[in-house]
């Protein structure tokens, strides 16, 4: 399925009544991407009761609360394609770990070969 990330959208709230039908109202208009975005941001209680439409010239797409979140852990919005992509090979295959959490500084020596990266 494909995700209409660069479409615009809606962001509702949808207020509850308790003698009428519920009643949607405005929060944002953006892309599908910067909205959910904005979901993200928000605190915990303020994501409840939204709803995400999208649509295009002859389509309409509706997300709720749980569908938003799912939406902000696929590929496409975390940009994380490399992590699934090397996480199945073999460990002598993968690229090399490198950053502070690996063990590595700047000015340390390090790789296969012992040569410092910046030379």
């Amino acid at each position: 399925m494909d995700i209409p990330w660069d479409n615009e959208a809606s962001l509702m709230r949808v207020v509850p009544f308790e003698t009428a039908e519920p009643m949607e109202e405005l929060v944002a208009r953006g892309t599908l991407h910067e909205l959910v975005g904005q979901v993200l941001e928000m605190p915990a209680d303020a994501q409840r009761n939204l709803l995400l439409r999208a649509s295009g010239p002859d389509w309409t797409e509706e997300y709720d609360s749980q569908t938003i979140r799912e939406l902000a852990a696929r590929p496409e919005y975390t940009s994380a394609h490399g992590a699934f992509d090397t996480a199945d090979l073999p460990r002598d295959q993968r690229p090399p770990e490198t950053g502070p959490d690996h063990g590595l500084s700047s000015g340390q020596v390090g790789g296969p070969t012992g040569v410092h990266p910046n030379t």
